[in-house]
């Protein structure tokens, strides 16, 4: 999908829509050149496809997908992208006390939420039986050698927390290293800003309604990053109750009473994972961690409503 706009004084907006990584990725681009802005855009979008066969669950032929079958058995080499990867992956979970924790994947499993299909309750016992699988000190990578090693059995890592917001750092970093300035890549619920929009301070940005009924919040994003995560996308209902795919690693059970959590960073790889570990940690733990560092509004569910809670580095909105 293509579209453009331009007025007689401003570069043109050219935005292009496509599918990737489980969601549909825009890209918007500022820029009079239009031959460059489509040579620019194809190449972001190829950085998707190139994080796809990096990191994606979903197919047998990622890099991801191979590691997670031969890590148990032993340290696997892995490429320079992979390794960083998940060094990023890893300090994002030491920063986050394990609130952010990429090898959720055996309870996203036992839950459902990975296929969106065949969602049940787990039982206590379940639970019991996949929790130790879970946790991000049980993978162990070698700096020196480029291997990972897990070292428990039954640990798979899951890019959902940090996967898109990487690809999108990567887009914007191709973008701008093709001499585009300007210009805006998200995806679902990331997205990452560079320059600004022409004749304006800031780029609008709409947050998704916990309770899609239209009640968008609009955001002045000026620079940097911005994720949410919510309740709202992939969950099930059972007994009057929501249960959504943001588990806590700790007990293995959902969040409840967090509709929304939405974070501004510099890059969209810390906006997408700390999102996710905000929303776990809950308001009063996630101010204190984060509230002086970065941009964080929680929706709360209470009595039936949604209840704000915003830091003050969080950007201005109506």
């Amino acid at each position: 999908m293509i579209g453009c706009q331009s007025t007689a004084h401003n570069p043109p907006s050219t935005t292009r829509i496509q599918p990737h990584l489980g969601t549909l990725v825009s890209i918007t681009v500022h820029n009079q050149n239009n031959a460059k802005v489509q040579s620019a855009i194809n190449a972001a979008f190829d950085e998707f496809r190139a994080m796809d066969k990096l990191l994606s669950i979903h197919r047998p032929d990622s890099e991801l997908t191979i590691l997670n079958k031969n890590a148990i058995k032993g340290p696997a080499v892995v490429s320079n992208e992979l390794f960083g990867a998940l060094q990023t992956a890893q300090a994002l979970s030491r920063q986050t006390e394990g609130a952010f924790d990429p090898t959720i994947r055996p309870l996203a499993d036992l839950w459902g939420f990975i296929r969106k299909e065949g969602y049940r309750l787990p039982t206590t016992t379940e639970l019991a039986t996949v929790l130790p699988r879970v946790g991000w000190q049980k993978v162990r990578l070698d700096n020196a050698r480029h291997t990972v090693h897990f070292t428990a059995p039954g640990v798979s890592m899951d890019p959902g927390g940090f996967g898109k917001g990487l690809a999108v750092d990567r887009a914007i970093e191709r973008l701008n290293a093709l001499g585009i300035n300007d210009a805006m890549v998200k995806a679902g619920g990331d997205l990452r800003v560079i320059g600004l929009p022409p004749g304006h301070d800031h780029w609008l940005i709409f947050i998704e309604d916990p309770k899609k009924e239209g009640k968008r919040t609009a955001i002045h994003l000026r620079k940097g990053a911005l994720s949410t995560s919510g309740n709202y996308e992939n969950y099930f209902m059972a007994n009057g109750r929501r249960y959504s795919h943001l588990l806590d690693p700790r007990t293995g059970l959902p969040v409840q009473e967090v509709a929304s959590c939405t974070v501004t960073a510099l890059t969209c790889v810390q906006s997408d994972a700390l999102a996710t570990a905000c929303f776990i940690l809950g308001p009063k733990k996630s101010m204190a961690l984060f509230g002086n560092k970065l941009g964080i509004r929680f929706m709360l569910e209470k009595n039936g409503k949604l209840v704000p809670v915003t830091s003050r580095g969080f950007p201005t909105f109506r």
